[in-house]
């Protein structure tokens, strides 16, 4: 009788170890298929980084695509800003960027600037599926294929080309021009090849700028068009006047001249006597021609009997 209690105590702890193990087994049994569940909807039993799109957006209905709508090709003037548009449907938590082709050079990642050039931006608002490069001031080396590139599985990319337009810009008394001390010079610069107007017109004498130099009689006038066209007008010139001249608007390669000033003979006569001995030298070079062409006429002649 008094070895009851002990084996009370004995049925306890077998009972007690009993449904431990039993508890045991089934964890072991839940374990592996918690970890199956976890592979099978993330595809991996690691976690996911914050950078990585949730599966959810992996499904074949909602995976994003590209609104076609937007244009594939962007014209820009020198100097002005371009827009690159890029619409895409169903983003879900996938992140859009923006990169230059041709050094394949990440430019724009979401909303934040990649590239040291702060140039280039994002422009975004949320809830809208346009994702937007904005390049400023461009130049002519930013030409080319831009690619609006999706983080989906597999990745998805649109290409867009930018043209830059140059204006040119062209004097029609170039290369040179002579004038005679004490008279006035008078250029013009024609600019064409312009979506629209330049904003200004420098004039450089030297490489210095002359529009505003009234002290010297220096007068520029500018009348824009589809066909800008800047005067230039300098009275009274002295021979410190000669040199190098150039046109340059403000977007677009610049144009040149050189002006000699003389004292003494007239530009005219420079002109009428280098004009003179063109015409002798090619009267010469054809008396030249006709006296060849006779000898060989002899010659041909005399061996034919």
């Amino acid at each position: 009788m008094k070895n009851k209690p002990a084996v009370k105590n004995y049925t306890s702890v077998l009972f007690l170890c009993g449904v431990f193990c039993l508890l045991q087994a089934e964890n072991v049994n839940l374990i592996p298929a918690k970890i199956k569940l976890m592979e099978k909807g993330l595809g991996s039993g690691k976690a996911n980084p914050p950078s990585r799109p949730n599966f959810y957006w992996d499904d074949l209905y909602r995976r994003p695509y590209f609104d076609n709508s937007t244009a594939g090709i962007v014209t820009a003037p020198h100097g002005k800003t371009a827009y690159l548009h890029c619409r895409v449907r169903q983003i879900g938590d996938r992140t859009v960027s923006w990169v230059r082709q041709k050094d394949l050079h990440i430019l724009t990642v979401g909303r934040y600037t990649y590239t040291s050039d702060q140039r280039f931006t994002s422009l975004h608002l949320d809830g809208s599926d346009d994702w937007t490069l904005k390049i400023q001031y461009t130049q002519k080396k930013d030409a080319g294929i831009y690619e609006c590139q999706v983080s989906s599985e597999p990745k998805i990319s649109l290409s867009v080309i930018l043209n830059v337009v140059v204006a040119r810009a062209t004097i029609p008394e170039s290369p040179s021009m002579y004038v005679r001390s004490g008279s006035t010079i008078n250029l013009s610069c024609i600019i064409s090849d312009s979506s629209v107007p330049p904003v200004y017109v420098f004039w450089y004498h030297n490489s210095r700028m002359i529009n505003y130099d009234s002290v010297r009689g220096v007068q520029v006038k500018t009348e824009t068009g589809p066909h800008t066209v800047s005067k230039l007008k300098i009275e009274n010139v002295e021979t410190t006047d000669s040199g190098h001249y150039s046109c340059t608007p403000s977007y677009g390669d610049p144009a040149n001249i050189t002006v000699l000033v003389i004292n003494g003979e007239k530009p005219a006569a420079m002109h009428h006597g280098m004009t003179s001995i063109g015409v002798g030298v090619c009267i010469e070079s054809a008396f030249m021609l006709i006296f060849v062409r006779f000898v060989v006429g002899c010659v041909t002649d005399v061996l034919a009997r």
